[in-house]
């Protein structure tokens, strides 16, 4: 049975996902993106968790997540933003990606073990896309950055993807050492994905949204 803190941890995605539902209309087109990530994450943890506790992998889940995660995020980083380069960087950031991806699961996947190289790659993307986000926000004539959405959805993605990139490449090591051990590490996974949930809840209910 997963621990408490792993439940609150399951618990913790279902509050962007219906912040996100309820201010749908309030919304806007970023986080509206947000909020079909945020939904679509409740149901990719609940798949990995049920074939877990059948005792089938769930390594695939995942494989197929993560690039739908990056494009997601892209694209909410890239309406976020209203300068034209900071815009090209992110799409051909997106678009590096995926390639990237597509290369790996052809000629290297293998469904046996975690793909933790390409979860190490898909978060030093995402920390890259934050930091040119957040520097393109800081340029912009609008409101105080803390009160717009994209300051707490960055800064919520940069926290999560820099404290998860040991704990995602090693992975399999910890695996081999046994469920302990791993589920001892995968606790700070646990934190700091409760952490980014809660930080993309606020950005979901800032009040300016253009």
């Amino acid at each position: 049975m997963l621990p408490l803190f792993g439940q609150i941890h399951l618990a913790s995605f279902l509050l962007p996902a219906t912040t996100g539902m309820i201010r749908f209309a309030k919304l806007n087109r970023a986080m509206r993106i947000l909020t079909l990530l945020s939904v679509l994450a409740c149901f990719n943890i609940a798949a990995q968790y049920l074939l877990a506790a059948w005792r089938i992998k769930n390594y695939f889940i995942s494989d197929y997540y993560r690039v739908v995660e990056i494009s997601l995020l892209c694209a909410v980083f890239q309406f976020s933003v209203g300068s034209k380069g900071p815009r090209i960087v992110l799409r051909a950031l997106g678009i590096l990606f995926i390639v990237i991806w597509i290369v790996d699961m052809i000629y290297f996947h293998n469904p046996e073990l975690l793909n933790s190289g390409m979860a190490m790659t898909s978060r030093i993307f995402l920390i890259v896309m934050s930091l040119v986000t957040l520097q393109a926000a800081t340029k912009d004539e609008k409101p105080h950055l803390l009160e717009r959405p994209i300051f707490w959805v960055g800064i919520g993605v940069v926290l999560y993807s820099s404290g998860t990139l040991l704990v995602l490449g090693l992975s399999n090591q910890l695996l081999k050492l046994g469920q302990t051990y791993f589920v001892v590490a995968w606790h700070i996974n646990w934190s700091l994905l409760i952490a980014a949930n809660l930080f993309y809840t606020k950005g979901m209910l800032c009040k300016f949204q253009v």
